[in-house]
């Protein structure tokens, strides 16, 4: 009886064990993902206005 309950125990850690790194993995995984999403987003938005201003300033130079 002693024995099922060491092994009921070992596998109910072994068990813990693989769910609290796949919480860890998780967690780490969705928060390099957003931050890697927002870093696109932001350069993204960075290029758009960049070229707008090109085009602006082209447009200024054609003006005047």
């Amino acid at each position: 009886m002693t024995t099922l309950l060491s092994n009921a125990a070992a596998l109910w850690n072994l068990l813990l064990l693989l769910l609290a790194i796949a919480v860890l993995t998780w967690f780490f995984y969705w928060f390099g993902l957003r931050r890697l999403i927002r870093a696109r987003r932001i350069t993204g938005a960075r290029d758009r206005r960049m070229l707008r201003e090109a085009a602006e300033r082209e447009v200024e130079g054609r003006i005047h």
